[in-house]
């Protein structure tokens, strides 16, 4: 059968879409209490802002173990059914943090449900791409799929700010309560797992053996390049959007409060979004990834070291923009890449390992530079390391290997 003979369904993009809203709901979840940590503190009754960070750091914890299970059960039962269960248990954790109240210990048993059904997401794009997408548009599924997820953490850090009364979350929890629900009864309600026909004359094919794929991806130094990258880049990146408020609000006390911290995290996401956008377009029409990789990093490398100094709005909102431009605007074009330099190794195989990478570094740089501060509290110290180490990152990106197609 012919690639001009097979069809495919405007049906498709149902799904792409019911997908990239069950996408957004979870990462709003995850990213909930960043912008609004002093009024989380207050309202849930704990000293220790640790306690309000642990909310948004449990997603990264149990990502680590609980992707191996989600990666089987969406390879065993297919997409509908593994991501359903994702859908499912964010549907319900969902809502019920609304009846949590200022109960810290209520609220932390629903944030781990919710948590546990994050990978079943996260985990589906390409399962969905394959079974519903002709070869030619799976990429560009792929890529929806992933940029869903900057949306709903860039609309996580605008909207809390302004959905919350004072110190009270209830309306705020309430919202997105509804959402969850609302986002996973359409999901289970609409959403299928295949097409009638197949999309595409060649099967898609995601799984080899587990472990020989493994010794492949780490004995290939590149991709270890790539690891180094992940491990620092959304470590870095999820430090700091737990941390938004607490340092900014050193900067200014008496200005940048919550709701500028809201402002600035949306600013760094929309920067991730049109550098997400546009560095995939490059990579797709010029195809020079490793190029725009060491392009990308330097960007986030020069505006994280600006970002640590400057005080004023402005500085801060464009050194914001520029940072997420450069360090997410990277992360597409780096799967792309660790794609071609490990082949055989199939693409959910190499872009898992760097996911869970990324998770192991954000859970050490929430907890590590915790306190990592000048005696005034300001993060400049933290923040310094940081660039420090994505210029070393910068450094080991030019012996990226160039691949040609």
């Amino acid at each position: 059968m012919s690639e001009e003979k097979i069809q495919v369904y405007g049906y498709r993009w149902v799904v792409l879409l019911l997908f990239m809203l069950v996408n957004i709901t979870v990462q709003i979840l995850w990213i909930t209490f960043a912008a609004v940590t002093i009024p989380a503190q207050i309202y849930f009754g704990v000293a220790d802002e640790l306690y309000i960070f642990l909310l948004s750091a449990i997603f990264m914890i149990i990502y680590i173990p609980d992707t191996f299970i989600a990666s089987w059960l969406i390879d065993k039962y297919d997409f509908k059914i593994g991501c359903g269960i994702g859908a499912v248990l964010i549907a319900i954790f969902g809502f019920l943090r609304f009846f949590a109240g200022p109960d810290y210990f209520l609220m932390l048993i629903f944030t781990i449900g919710i948590a546990i059904g994050q990978p079943f997401i996260m985990n589906s794009i390409t399962k969905l791409s394959g079974n519903w997408f002709a070869k030619s548009e799976r990429t560009t599924a792929t890529g929806l799929g992933t940029l869903s997820m900057f949306i709903g953490i860039l609309l996580g850090m605008l909207l809390t700010p302004f959905l919350i009364v004072g110190n009270d979350l209830s309306s705020m929890l309430l919202i997105y309560g509804i959402l969850s629900l609302s986002m996973g009864i359409l999901f289970i309600v609409f959403v299928k797992s295949r097409p009638p026909t197949p999309p595409s004359s060649e099967p898609f094919s995601e799984k080899v053996l587990m472990f020989e794929g493994l010794k492949k991806l780490f004995t290939n130094k590149h991709f270890l390049i790539l690891v180094f990258l992940y491990f620092l880049g959304l470590g870095i990146f999820n430090m700091i959007t737990t941390y938004i408020q607490v340092i900014l609000t050193p900067k200014n006390p008496a200005v940048y409060d919550e709701t500028f911290a809201g402002i600035v995290g949306g600013i760094m996401l929309l920067g991730g979004i049109f550098g997400a956008i546009i560095m995939s377009a490059l990579s797709d029409k010029f195809q020079k990834k490793v190029v725009l990789i060491i392009i990308s990093v330097a960007i986030a490398t020069i505006s994280l070291f600006i970002f640590a100094f400057v005080i004023d709005e402005t500085s801060l909102m464009v050194s914001a923009f520029l940072f997420g431009f450069g360090l997410l605007g990277a992360a597409p074009v780096a799967l792309e890449y660790a794609v071609d330099i490990t082949k055989p190794v199939p693409e959910a195989s190499s872009n898992g390992i760097l996911m869970m990478v990324g998770q192991i570094g954000g859970i050490v740089f929430i907890l590590g530079l915790a306190n990592f501060t000048l005696p005034s509290g300001n993060y400049l110290p933290a923040l310094l390391l940081e660039a420090i180490l994505i210029a070393i990152a910068l450094v080991l990106s030019f012996f990226l290997k160039k691949v040609k197609k």
